[in-house]
């Protein structure tokens, strides 16, 4: 019986041994010059391929076909005609008109791609996983992240980077940096980004060589951007109950807001009234376009009271926006089945409104979300109000 065991147990580990020595999944490499090269000649057979006709426009020659384009330095077109940039773009993007496509020109995006098969179309968060990523999170600044950086000068250095509105991705960009004689090239792909898919494919060529303090320059800038951590994606929250790292609104934090840092962030405000308090405080009402600051101004201490959003683009806490609707909202927070339910009680204890809860408040005419936390300042809440599901103003106060 113990023989027939140990038998038993050496097939289990022969079987085993393969799945035990493969190897896990190798990290991304940064992007690579020949991967830009590549999608550059691809395009360029595409267009020789068609025939198509170069015409003159700012900056070289183009060659438009359908849903592609190709900037060349001279008229001629061949193997080894200089491309500056290419791109390819998804149907309706705007980058080609009918009347500017030949008529011999094919749907080239049938066939051609990106890097590592990148496509207009595809998911941003599909494009972030083709290339390296060391901020899962993407912190950084309200308007820009690094994504990594990989080797130093004189060797090559590839980086990534991306641009946004808050929450709203715009450009992914992935650069290389190269010594040229004594200065060194920029090279990259763009990938414009709406509504999280990417609309175009686009890559670039610096033929004027930076010199090396500008290179360094640039990729010092980068690197002061990776250590900022003041901005994140709301990802890294997940679902979970309101916190005092979500009370922003429209780039103003709302326990480190004064009258000055709101005029300084949003301009001079269109309107401003101040009211005097029995108690010798002073309220301070100032408005702009879609948005109001309320504060309380008592001696040398200003206090932010309440932030209102109920126009424009402004972002508030986990990338919420106006116009967004009752579901995204409620997904961005803790909730549970009850939520729909007569209660309207979303998470802790809402029915005695002991922060942190949230609580949903259907009305005839509107439906207004509350999540209230505990501040070492007093209690604060966030509120959401939504007509026809729709969001239409965002408040951030005390209660």
């Amino acid at each position: 019986m113990k023989r027939l065991f140990a038998l038993l147990v050496c097939l289990v580990l022969t079987l085993a041994a393969p799945a035990a020595l493969q190897e896990a999944p190798s990290a991304p490499e940064g992007l690579k010059q020949a991967e830009i090269e590549q999608f550059n000649h691809d395009l360029l057979l595409a267009a020789i391929s068609e025939n198509l006709p170069p015409f003159a426009a700012e900056g070289g020659y183009v060659v438009r076909g359908a849903n592609y384009e190709i900037l060349l330095q001279g008229e001629d077109l061949s193997p080894d005609s200089v491309v500056l940039s290419a791109a390819i773009t998804a149907p309706g993007s705007g980058l080609q008109t009918d009347e500017s496509v030949p008529e011999n020109a094919a749907a080239a995006t049938a066939v051609l791609s990106g890097p590592r098969g990148s496509l207009p179309g595809m998911k941003a968060e599909d494009l972030l996983t083709l290339f390296p990523n060391e901020n899962e999170f993407l912190r950084g600044q309200t308007n820009s992240a690094v994504l990594y950086i990989e080797g130093t000068l004189p060797a090559a250095v590839s980086t990534g980077f991306l641009l946004r509105d808050g929450q709203d991705l715009q450009l992914i960009e992935y650069d290389v940096y190269y010594q040229v004689g004594e200065g060194v090239a920029r090279t990259g792909m763009m990938y414009t980004i709406e509504h999280g898919f990417v609309t175009a494919v686009r890559s670039f060529v610096n033929l004027e060589p930076l010199s090396q303090q500008e290179a360094g320059n640039e990729l010092n800038k980068l690197r002061e951007l990776q250590g900022q951590t003041a901005y994140a994606a709301f990802g890294e929250h997940g679902a979970g109950p309101l916190e005092r790292e979500d009370l922003g609104l429209g780039g103003l934090d709302f326990l480190d807001t004064d009258d000055k840092t709101a005029i300084a962030l949003l301009g001079e405000p269109v309107s401003q009234e101040t009211l005097q308090n029995s108690d010798g405080s002073a309220l301070l009402i100032l408005q702009w376009d879609g948005f109001e600051a309320v504060f309380t101004q008592k001696a040398d201490a200003t206090r932010a009271e309440r932030l209102t959003v109920n126009g424009g683009n402004f972002e508030g806490p986990r990338g919420l926006r106006l116009n967004d609707t009752l579901a995204q909202a409620i997904s961005r927070f803790e909730h549970s089945g009850e939520a729909l339910n007569e209660s309207g009680h979303l998470y802790g204890d809402a029915e005695n409104q002991v922060p942190p809860y949230g609580l949903m408040v259907p009305g005839e005419e509107s439906t207004l979300l509350y999540y209230a936390v505990s501040l070492d300042t007093g209690k604060a809440a966030l509120i959401l109000e939504f007509v026809d599901d729709v969001m239409v103003s965002m408040s951030i106060t005390y209660l």
